[in-house]
């Protein structure tokens, strides 16, 4: 392949920010569910241009915050999972039993990856990075999701990362004071890994036009 084979759209976001939207409860006052996930979505954003040196408009990533999200795929979303470089699914028992996110991962995982020209990458290391985002058991994923290499945060002080673990990012933001050390430095060290996914592996677009294509269950392409 030429170099030319492997440049990026311009307009497209480095990477896709795959959740599972939380709607008010019944009864409830009308709020902001997902606010959880914005906050990752801003910070990690943030990262990601000072890591990249991304220009003046570029995109760092894309999260649907449609009021109703789920439910339409919009251009927007199109572009998003057809042209990104890196898909980050926040991994947590909605997720796992979210079609629409099923739908998601299956738009990323059928677009072909390979390393760049002169790139290494660590054994396990792809551009899909599934994230703990609410603590789910190994065993309880589907074989789609637990084969993949979850994103494990290295090189911090020794209590943090096992934290992340039995918390999940959303379990450290809701831990207030107590998590907020540990929530800035798996963020930090997430975006390294955004980053490094991005200069080592180029991911060839493919936009989804047909919903009722992409599958509603995690599954392997060719299962």
């Amino acid at each position: 392949m030429t170099e030319d084979e492997f440049r990026v759209d311009p307009g497209a976001p480095v990477f896709f920010l795959s959740y599972a939207r939380s709607r008010n409860r019944v009864a409830a006052p009308p709020r902001d569910t997902n606010q959880k996930v914005f906050q990752l979505f801003v910070d990690l954003s943030d990262h990601v241009v000072e890591l990249l040196g991304l220009p003046p408009g570029r995109q760092a990533g894309f999260m649907d915050r449609m009021l109703d999200g789920g439910q339409v795929w919009t251009d927007d979303l199109a572009f998003a999972a057809g042209h990104c470089q890196v898909f980050i699914p926040l991994i947590s028992p909605q997720y796992l039993n979210s079609p629409w996110c099923a739908r998601e991962w299956d738009a990323f995982a059928r677009r072909r990856f390979t390393l760049r020209p002169g790139a290494t990458a660590s054994p396990g290391e792809t551009p899909i990075i599934p994230v703990n985002w609410s603590v789910v058991e190994r065993r309880s994923m589907p074989p789609a999701v637990s084969q993949r290499q979850m994103f494990s945060p290295t090189r911090l002080p020794s209590d943090i990362a096992p934290q992340y673990q039995e918390e999940g990012i959303y379990g450290l933001l809701s831990l207030g004071k107590n998590g907020r050390d540990a929530y800035d430095a798996v963020v930090w060290r997430l975006a390294q890994r955004v980053a490094r996914a991005y200069h080592t592996h180029w991911v060839r677009a493919e936009v989804p036009t047909d919903l009722g294509r992409l599958r509603t269950t995690f599954e392997e392409v060719g299962a």
